[in-house]
C-alpha cells in the first residue's frame, strides 16, 4: 500500500505588516474604503430606479439603509391589558339602529369630597325636596314615548279564534269567492300572497251573497266578480274587529248552501290564498304538512273546523256563583300541598326553624329511607 512521503516541516513565513516597497503607489484596503465613493453613486442609481418606478413621488425614504423609520413606543403590558376597555358597549347593532328609546345606562355619582373641592358653593341636601324621581325598569316600556306604536306587533291572523265548525265553513266560503273573484278579474296572481282588505260586516254579507255555480268540476261565480276584487285590492283601512257571524245565522246559511260548491278542486296556489285568508278571518291556521294533502275545499275545512277541547273541572266550577259566595270553599286548578297549607296559615316558618334545630331535612328526606326503624331493628344498619 503507497503511503504519503514524510513532508518536511513547514517554515515559518516571514511576517512583515509593513507595505512593500515595490508598489509604493497602491493605496491600502482601509485608505480605498475610506475614499470610496460608492455611496454617491449607489444613491443616484436609487433615485433613477425610483423615478422610474414611480411616476409621481415616491413613498419611503430614498436610502432606507440610513433613513430608518423612528421605532415605535413599545410597551410591557399584555395584548389583553391593551386591547380593554374599561366600560364596553355591547349593545346590540340592530337595537342601537331601531327606534325605540332604551333605559338610561348606570352612571356613578361624584363623591361629595370631590364635588366640595370643585365647587365651594355645595351645600349637601338634608332631604328629598326638588330631587327628580326616577322610576324602575320594570316600569319603563308602560311610560308614554318609550313604545310608539309602530313598535306594537300587528299579527296577520285573527286573536279571537273561532271554535264553531260552523262559522268556520261560512268564513271559508267567504275565502273561496274571494278566491274565484281574484281569478277572474286576472289579478290573482299578483295578490295571492298579499293581504287582503277585510271589510266591515256589509262586506260580508256582500261576499257571501254571490252564488258559486259548479259545472264538470270547475267553479264560477254568479255575480259581479269586478266589485269584489275592487274591494279586496283596495288600500287597506285600519278598522275595529268587524261584527261576527253569530252560530245561529252560520247554521241557517250552511243549510241554504248547496254542499256541491265543498268539492271543488284547489291547486297549490289557491289552497295557499285560502289557507291563509281563512287565517286572517278565523285565527286558525292549517299546518303546511297537513296542507299538502288536501286537494278540495272540503279537506280544508276539516282540518281547519277543530273541535274544542273539553273544559276541565275547574274551569267549569269557576263559574258557578253559588260557589264563589261561599268563604269555606276555594277552587284550585292543581292539587295543594302540605306545605302550601300550612304557609297560607302562617305556621311553616315556625316549622322550618324548628325542623333545623333538630338537624332534620326541611324538604324531603335527606338520603334516609322510609323504614329506617324497621333496618334498626332487623340488624341491617
Amino acid at each position: 500500500m503507497p503511503r504519503i512521503p514524510r513532508v518536511s516541516g513547514l517554515k515559518a513565513l516571514p511576517l512583515n505588516l509593513a507595505p512593500s516597497s515595490a508598489s509604493p503607489a497602491r493605496p491600502s484596503f482601509a485608505a480605498a474604503r475610506a475614499i470610496s465613493t460608492t455611496c454617491v453613486a449607489r444613491g443616484k442609481n436609487t433615485e433613477w430606479v425610483r423615478g422610474k418606478l414611480w411616476k409621481g413621488e415616491a413613498p419611503g425614504p430614498e436610502d432606507p439603509y440610513t433613513q430608518r423609520p423612528e421605532p415605535e413606543e413599545s410597551s410591557n403590558l399584555p395584548e389583553e391589558a391593551l386591547e380593554y376597555q374599561p366600560h364596553p358597549d355591547r349593545t346590540p347593532a340592530q337595537i342601537l339602529a331601531s327606534r325605540l328609546t332604551l333605559p338610561p345606562k348606570r352612571t356613578e355619582a361624584t363623591p361629595e369630597s370631590q364635588l366640595k373641592s370643585s365647587d365651594p358653593t355645595y351645600v349637601p341636601a338634608t332631604d328629598a325636596e326638588g330631587l327628580e324621581e326616577i322610576s324602575t325598569i320594570t316600569t319603563w316600556w308602560d311610560q308614554p314615548g318609550h313604545w310608539g306604536a309602530e313598535s306594537e306587533f300587528d299579527a296577520f291572523g285573527s286573536v279571537a279564534k273561532v271554535a264553531d265548525k260552523e262559522i268556520v265553513e261560512v268564513y271559508l266560503r267567504r275565502a273561496v269567492v274571494e278566491l274565484l273573484a281574484l281569478q277572474e278579474s286576472g289579478v290573482f296572481a299578483d295578490w295571492a300572497t298579499k293581504k287582503w282588505n277585510e271589510g266591515d260586516r256589509s262586506a260580508l254579507d256582500s261576499t257571501l251573497a254571490v252564488e258559486i255555480q259548479v259545472q264538470d268540476g270547475k267553479a264560477s261565480l254568479n255575480g259581479d266578480a269586478s266589485s269584489l276584487s275592487q274591494g279586496l285590492t283596495a288600500e287597506l283601512e285600519e278598522v275595529d274587529t268587524p261584527e261576527r257571524v253569530t252560530l245561529d245565522e252560520a247554521k241557517e246559511l250552511v243549510k241554504a248552501w248547496d254542499p256541491a260548491w265543498k268539492s271543488i278542486a284547489l291547486d297549490e296556489q289557491a289552497k295557499f290564498a285560502v289557507r291563509k285568508r281563512l287565517y286572517q278571518l278565523t285565527g286558525n291556521l292549517v299546518p303546511d304538512a297537513k296542507l299538502a294533502a288536501a286537494t278540495t275545499v272540503k279537506h280544508i275545512l276539516t282540518l281547519a273546523a277543530k273541535e274544542p277541547k273539553p273544559q276541565k273541572l275547574t274551569q267549569l266550577l269557576s263559574r258557578r256563583d253559588d260557589l264563589q259566595r261561599l268563604s269555606n270553599v276555594k277552587v284550585h286548578s292543581r292539587k295543594i300541598r302540605a306545605i302550601e297549607k300550612e304557609t297560607v296559615v302562617g305556621r311553616w316558618k315556625v316549622i322550618e326553624e324548628e325542623l333545623k334545630k333538630r338537624g332534620l331535612p326541611v324538604t324531603g328526606t335527606a338520603g334516609l329511607s322510609k323504614n329506617k326503624e324497621r333496618d334498626w331493628i332487623t340488624g341491617k344498619a
